[in-house]
């Protein structure tokens, strides 16, 4: 009785192993051949009466006398390998790198020199778009359009003789005489800071990176003053765009310094007696 008992549990154990090693293996692989080998040597272990039950990418899983274990595919001799039939799998990887080879070599047949020669082609269009739009306004090109740029530089120089006017009234209309220095590129900021009642000294400052900030401030605060007019006016002469209508305001505006402060004169009046 105790030894149906002891052949019994043996038989169970045996069963349940069985079932383990058959769902420990992959689904792709349950039907794949089961290897045997009497003696396995692996490393520095070896396994009797073995059975490979599993043939995984990475690993194997056998069956042995004395258990059940997982082997690393890695570590399996090489004549193990090709008898397991992972040699054949590494065989096969060089056809991948042939096909990568022949996509190579069509590549190297195509007409690289007609690629090449539209590839310049299309940076070379790239780098004459702003010759080819100065060229539509007939700015530039062998064809060059004298009557165009005629007409641009006398735009120009309207637009300065403009502002060169503006400069001089504002000046007169602050009581300093403008001179000649007004018409003149640069040398007008003399006249204009003595307009604003600034120091000529002001003019170098315009020319040194960070203190010509004082000057750009300063003046259109004190050319409003000078001219009788708002503290906003000078405000306005900061900023973009509104600057404009801002100046061409003080350049003609009829108001002189202090006149606005002035009252109509008292009439007299005398009484009299018949």
């Amino acid at each position: 009785m105790h030894a149906y008992k002891v052949h019994h549990y043996a038989a169970g154990r045996l069963l349940w192993l069985g079932l383990a090693a058959l769902l420990m293996r992959p689904l792709g692989v349950v039907g794949a051949t089961e290897d045997k080998f009497d003696v396995l040597q692996v490393g520095a272990e070896t396994y009797k009466n073995v059975t490979v039950t599993t043939k995984a990418k990475n690993y194997i899983f056998i069956l042995h006398a004395t258990g059940m274990t997982s082997i690393k595919v890695s570590q399996l001799p090489p004549d193990l390998k090709e008898k397991l039939g992972y040699a054949a799998a590494t065989a096969r990887k060089p056809a991948t790198n042939a096909a990568a080879v022949w996509v190579k070599k069509e590549i190297a047949k195509l007409d690289v020199p007609q690629i090449k020669d539209f590839r310049k082609q299309m940076e070379q269009k790239w780098r004459e778009r702003p010759t080819a739009t100065l060229s539509a306004l007939g700015l530039m090109g062998p064809n060059l359009n004298w009557t165009a740029l005629g007409i641009v530089l006398l735009l120009y120089l309207l637009v300065y003789l403009l502002y060169s006017y503006c400069c001089m009234l504002i000046c007169r209309k602050t009581g300093n005489p403008p001179g000649v220095l007004v018409w003149l590129p640069l040398l007008k900021l003399l006249p204009m800071l003595r307009a604003a009642g600034m120091s000529g000294w002001w003019f170098l400052a315009y020319f040194v990176p960070l203190v010509n900030l004082a000057p750009l401030i300063l003046w259109p605060l004190n050319i409003a003053k000078a001219r009788g007019k708002s503290v906003w006016i000078g405000i306005l002469l900061l900023l973009p765009v509104i600057n404009l209508f801002a100046f061409l305001y003080l350049a003609f505006s009829d108001t002189a310094p202090g006149e606005e402060d002035e009252g109509p004169e008292p009439k007299v009046m005398s009484l009299q007696t018949a």
